[in-house]
């Protein structure tokens, strides 16, 4: 969503996640910290997809909430700015 948020609105071609997350930021849809939280999870997502660790999982579990909590900010931000 964030990715075509940024082609519609913004206006800018971001090739992948992290320059996605960093547009967003640049465009204040994300703080300094919720920027670095982003891309966490990115790095996290990516992790997930080559790991079959449980402590590693259990560990990216625990931060779930936060990152619930940032993706429903970030979509309820580009939403306020779609209806301006």
């Amino acid at each position: 969503m964030a990715k075509q948020y940024t082609y519609d609105i913004e206006g800018v071609d971001a090739g992948s996640p992290k320059s996605v997350i960093r547009k967003c930021r640049e465009v204040h849809l994300l703080e300094d910290e919720e920027a670095v939280l982003a891309l966490e999870m990115v790095n996290v997502r990516n992790l997930t997809v080559h790991t079959y660790n449980e402590e590693v999982a259990t560990k990216i579990h625990k931060n779930f909430t936060r990152y619930n909590n940032l993706l429903h900010q970030w979509v309820e931000r580009m939403n306020d700015k779609v209806i301006e």
